[in-house]
């Protein structure tokens, strides 16, 4: 008798109009249906006896050929990119896709295969575009992911995205095997939001195997798959603990339970940070951006390590602009003397070049080809270093922006290069001064050459808008106008309908990427949308960062300390003691107590959890009294109640 394990083939024949066949492939888990005919998938789910259908056809492709061999099924179509596809049906619940072409033909982008629907409406698509959000399939009004891979503007952060039901038990998960050229979009068809794979070419080729596997569950919902992902991508992408690369960065141990400071003008000096010292912040990491003066003191880092703080600097290595085609000066000893974005008459040199024969520009400048810069970013480095001895710098944009290929000769590189050289220019960090690094948003390419992440907590497509941008309303995020002390930093504005409803919704946000990367990479909100920048629901995203176990982030001029000074130092109290006790852990689950979403619980490898509550009113949780916006911690089976 044949083992139970192993895959069951099962060939049947169901005659209909043109006398179309039913190709199956069968396990103990899953069996998957192919009707030659429509040129459709389902996947049924024998545990949980649920079965998910492809309602679109598959556009742009025409079957000419199926046949099966063992636990594949092998389909070949032709079009205006001939392809084979290999279906592979595995022991984990999983189905494997490979799509086989000339890797020298030519190619456009095609979506292949479309996609699954859901069952019903009482079902989430998971967005993977930042922290993590559940999208409800008949939403009409939240954006469509249709963006570039690693693209915050509209794609996602992680190579992954998927769907849940209402109870969080069933659902599948697609996980792009192969990244660098592809990306998901979403979208509403039959007043339903589904998800699907969008294979691009590689400098205008097939170039190589192109790889999607679904896993499907019956239980666990949106933490399975969250744990799921982190099993593949840690081995993937060679990620590694806070933990471990603490042990080449000492300094990370002064990053765990820290408030990540952003300071301007008159705080960027040793008074201010004392200041914050003797009111009791005890742990916050320091950054300041050299395009805007007045500079700290020479020596300032060394003061703020004598205070037991961390030090860093911002840093930018992306962006060129017009200025940058002729020669300027750039006074080596003046007040701006290691001004970011200053490249004088390199403009052609550094630029990444289209297949147009056009550089990549969007409304901060024009994109640097990551191949080019290292010569500069060592000079300015050098320099930087003897005055300031930094601990990190935070690298902007690189995770940010998305790949993008390069075609100039001499520098020439395709998306995966592309990712590669940011990772080198990385690890010349690490590995020529000894500094670890953070950057903007979270794109898990960089795997642990970035550890901590500057937005992930910001849902920002719901954050951008006409809204903030309408000087004179109460939503004027602010602007960059004042040099040493830029609005858009540092003034109080009230949140827009959109950001309320999804960017700060306790009912819809999931901690995705926390469940994914919780004890490799530390997150906070982005520098123009810190905690306190929206005082009205500041005690909210203090909330969300002790849910999840992320670092607050503040952008202070001494104004701003002084005008809510009582509120920051208790938002500190809240967060950063809670952080230093779980900021090496993994967050090992997060589940909604109430059916309203305004209790949750998340559980913390050490065995350490905490339950907030959202409500307005106090609500009780085994037994225990949490106070209204308020939280429990439980430590070694005791609680601590928290306003």
């Amino acid at each position: 008798m044949k083992n139970k394990f192993l895959l069951t083939i099962v060939l049947l024949f169901a005659f209909s109009h043109g006398y179309a066949k039913i190709w199956k492939l069968s396990n103990q888990n899953i069996e998957v249906s192919f009707d030659d005919q429509t040129v459709k998938f389902s996947f049924l789910d024998k545990r949980c006896n649920k079965v998910w259908k492809q309602d679109l056809p598959t556009d742009g492709a025409k079957l000419i050929k199926t046949t099966q061999n063992k636990e594949n099924l092998v389909l070949k179509f032709s079009g205006k990119l001939p392809f084979e596809l290999v279906l592979t049906l595995t022991q984990e619940a999983a189905v494997q896709l490979e799509i086989i072409a000339d890797k020298k033909a030519s190619m456009q982008d095609f979506a292949f295969p479309s996609a699954l629907q859901a069952p019903d409406k009482n079902h989430y698509v998971l967005f993977t575009e930042t922290e993590g959000l559940l999208v409800p399939v008949d939403d009409t009004n939240y954006p469509m992911i249709d963006g570039n891979m690693y693209f915050c503007g509209g794609g996602t952060a992680m190579s992954w995205i998927g769907m849940t039901d209402k109870d969080f038990k069933t659902g599948f998960m697609a996980i792009i095997d192969t990244p660098y050229d592809a990306k998901f979009v979403t979208k509403r068809a039959n007043g339903l939001i589904s998800f699907e794979p969008v294979w691009q070419p590689s400098m205008g080729k097939f170039g190589y195997n192109r790889k999607v596997t679904y896993h499907f569950f019956d239980k666990g919902g949106y933490v399975a798959q969250c744990k799921e992902y982190r099993k593949y991508i840690w081995k993937q992408n060679n990620v590694i603990t806070l933990k471990e690369k603490e042990k080449r960065f000492p300094a990370i141990s002064k990053l765990i339970g820290a408030v990540n400071l952003y300071v301007w003008d008159a705080a960027r000096t040793i008074d201010f940070a004392k200041e914050l010292k003797q009111s009791g912040i005890d742990k916050a990491l320091f950054l300041w951006d050299a395009n805007h003066t007045p500079y700290p003191v020479v020596g300032y880092d060394k003061m703020l390590k004598d205070l037991g703080f961390a030090t860093g600097a911002y840093d930018i290595y992306t962006d060129l602009h017009y200025r940058d085609s002729i020669n300027y000066r750039v006074d080596l000893k003046g007040p701006m003397r290691f001004e970011r974005t200053a490249f004088p008459g390199l403009f052609k040199k550094l630029a990444a070049i289209n297949k147009d024969g056009k550089t990549y520009f969007n409304q901060y400048g024009h994109t640097i080809c990551p191949a080019t810069v290292q010569p500069h970013m060592i000079e300015r480095m050098d320099r930087e270093l003897k005055e300031y001895e930094h601990e990190t710098y935070f690298l902007d944009v690189y995770q940010a922006n998305g790949l993008f290929e390069c075609y100039n000769p001499e520098h020439q590189l395709t998306r995966k290069q592309f990712a590669e050289q940011v990772n080198k220019n990385l690890q010349l960090i690490e590995d020529k001064y000894g500094l670890y690094t953070g950057g903007e948003w979270g794109a898990d390419y960089v795997g642990s050459n970035s550890i901590y992440a500057h937005g992930m907590m910001t849902l920002q497509r719901t954050w951008w808008g006409k809204e903030i941008d309408e000087k004179g309303s109460i939503y004027w995020s602010g602007d960059w106008k004042s040099n040493p002390n830029p609005s858009i930093m540092n003034r109080s504005s009230v949140a827009p309908d959109k950001y309320l409803k999804y960017s700060i919704n306790e009912y819809t946000r999931v901690p995705l990427y926390e469940l994914v990367y919780h004890d490799a990479v530390i997150t906070s909100w982005r520098w123009e949308d810190g905690n306190h920048h929206m005082p009205a629901i500041w005690w909210k995203k203090d909330l969300f960062n002790i849910l999840y176990g992320t670092a607050p982030l503040w952008s202070l001029n001494k104004e701003t300390w002084d005008d809510y000074k009582k509120t920051f130092i208790q938002s500190y109290q809240n967060i950063c003691p809670w952080l230093q006790k779980i900021g090496y852990d993994e967050l090992v689950s997060h589940r909604f107590v109430t059916l309203d979403h305004e209790v949750q619980e998340s559980i913390f490898s050490s065995g350490k959890k905490v339950v907030v509550n959202f409500s307005d009113d106090d609500v009780t949780f085994e037994g225990k009294n949490i106070k209204a916006r308020g939280f429990i911690t439980f430590e070694n089976l005791l609680s601590k109640s928290h306003i």
